[in-house]
């Protein structure tokens, strides 16, 4: 099983990472299109993970007060648990200037997973979209684990 990882381009690829984050975001957690869907969408950058040419996982990053922050992580859930979060991670990461602040914030059942590639967690729970999430800020010193 390969997975192939890129940049989003074309109409064809920002309809299919739609598709993935509407099957994760609004049908399996119930978060609803108006929250899901947001003011960033042209503006953010996107990539988009493949697996024999299927369309099954996708991220997004952007600039915030300097900052980058990651967002919208989204698997299909046939192809949870096979490393697709990561190689997504590891993707953007790679493509951030090492001077700039990375962090995200993680649903709360998300935590140990960005802990496990680099995150340290910050602050207090907070809700959003009815979901507990805590921020995250990625640590270039630590580096990611297996």
């Amino acid at each position: 099983m390969e997975v192939k990882i890129k940049l989003v381009h074309t109409k064809k690829e920002r309809e299919n990472i739609l598709k993935i984050r509407k099957n994760v975001f609004i049908d399996e957690q119930n978060i609803p299109a108006e929250i899901e869907i947001d003011a960033f969408e042209e503006s953010a950058n996107y990539i988009i993970a493949y697996i024999d040419e299927v369309p099954v996982g996708t991220a997004r990053w952007r600039e915030v007060d300097n900052d980058i922050k990651l967002e919208r992580f989204a698997v299909l859930k046939n192809y949870r648990k096979k490393g697709i979060g990561k190689q997504l991670t590891e993707f953007i990461i790679d493509k951030i200037p090492k001077d700039k602040i990375i962090f995200l914030n993680s649903q709360k059942s998300a935590i140990g997973f960005y802990q496990k590639v680099g995150f340290e967690t910050v602050g207090p729970f907070f809700e959003e979209a009815n979901i507990l999430h805590q921020r995250m800020i990625f640590s270039r010193n630590s580096a990611m684990k297996p």
